[in-house]
């Protein structure tokens, strides 16, 4: 199986680690609310996780990410263990109190093929959920992603992030998305998808304050 590498070019936390003074205790508080979700304790390997921090006054910041790793290993149809696991994703945010509003559901990318989608993993199916939950002012993001790697491996992840400190909003869905009805997604109902298929708003919290891979800030 891939291994996650964190881009991480100052401080890849796992005890105290902090990025000097671009680093606050709201940025060590708001990873806690991370570390502190249920599901966290049902990883088969250590979270990777890291502190929000800014390099410089003039860069954007960077935002603080957990990753969490729930499944990883064989799979005689990948497809769909990938997305039964993501599905079990799902369940397990909204039972921990976020808001599931949008799914995007991906047929595999060949390697051979002269012409690939734009997005898309290679040789693997990927099933994804995209959550938000807000505490205490602080809004977080969490994606629930699994992927069925060909031809007999399947992986899944729930990535969390918070927002920096140094960004000088904390909330950053103050319009809400609404909740996809439960059972109603690309990952939970229909088949296999042949091409990209989306449900809900098209909106992420990007690894950094000016990420432009998502329409939210």
């Amino acid at each position: 199986m891939t291994r996650r590498l964190l881009l991480v070019p100052i401080c890849l936390l796992l005890s105290g680690c902090v990025a000097s003074e671009a680093t606050t205790r709201a940025d060590h508080e708001r990873l806690d609310v991370l570390l502190s979700q249920p599901f966290v304790g049902e990883a088969v390997e250590e979270p990777a996780r890291r502190l929000a921090f800014r390099k410089a006054d003039d860069l954007p910041a960077t935002r603080g990410m957990v990753t969490v790793v729930l499944a990883d290993g064989p799979a005689a149809a990948p497809a769909g263990e990938a997305r039964r696991w993501a599905a079990k994703g799902m369940r397990k945010l909204r039972e921990g109190g976020w808001t599931v509003y949008s799914t995007v559901c991906l047929p595999p990318r060949e390697s051979d093929d002269p012409d690939p989608p734009e997005e898309g993993a290679w040789d693997a199916w990927s099933f994804a959920a995209h959550a938000y939950r807000v505490v205490d002012g602080v809004s977080y993001f969490a994606v629930a992603r699994g992927l069925g790697r060909l031809p007999d491996a399947v992986e899944m992840t729930i990535e969390m992030r918070a927002p920096s400190s140094r960004e000088p909003v904390t909330d950053l869905f103050p319009e809400r998305p609404p909740p996809l009805p439960e059972g109603k997604s690309c990952v939970e109902t229909g088949d296999l998808p042949a091409g990209k298929v989306t449900d809900g708003p098209p909106v992420i919290m990007g690894e950094s304050a000016d990420d432009p891979s998502g329409t939210i800030r």
